[in-house]
């Protein structure tokens, strides 16, 4: 699956159109496509088509990787500039459960395999 795919697909299951993206990166249809299907996209404008989908900027080049559901979790786990001494409780218990989870995803797929 080529990346304009992946983006469309994504596109599909989040209800958004491909005009909806051109006009949250700034640009046309045409030449957001074009930039898609020739992978000539400058960095700044795949980080804000991976921000207007809600979905971590990796995953474009991962293959058969799940897309997290963007209700259970932000899609930037890390917050660099976010220091731990900060949170609350709550940020902490919710950062330890989405990790847990992505950990027995992993534990699936390695079990799979066996």
């Amino acid at each position: 699956m080529d990346l304009k795919e992946k983006v469309l697909e994504i596109l599909q299951k989040e209800k958004y159109s491909f005009k909806d993206l051109a006009e949250y990166v700034g640009m046309s249809e045409d030449a957001l496509s074009t930039a898609l299907e020739t992978k000539r996209l400058e960095l700044r404008t795949l980080e804000l088509i991976s921000k207007g989908l809600k979905i971590p900027l990796y995953s474009f080049f991962r293959s058969n990787q799940p897309y997290y559901n963007t209700n259970e979790k932000p899609y930037y786990i890390n917050k660099l500039w976010e220091d731990d001494e900060q949170k609350d409780q709550n940020d902490l218990s919710d950062e330890i459960a989405l990790l847990k989870k992505m950990i027995a995803e992993k534990q699936e797929q390695l079990n799979k395999r066996k």
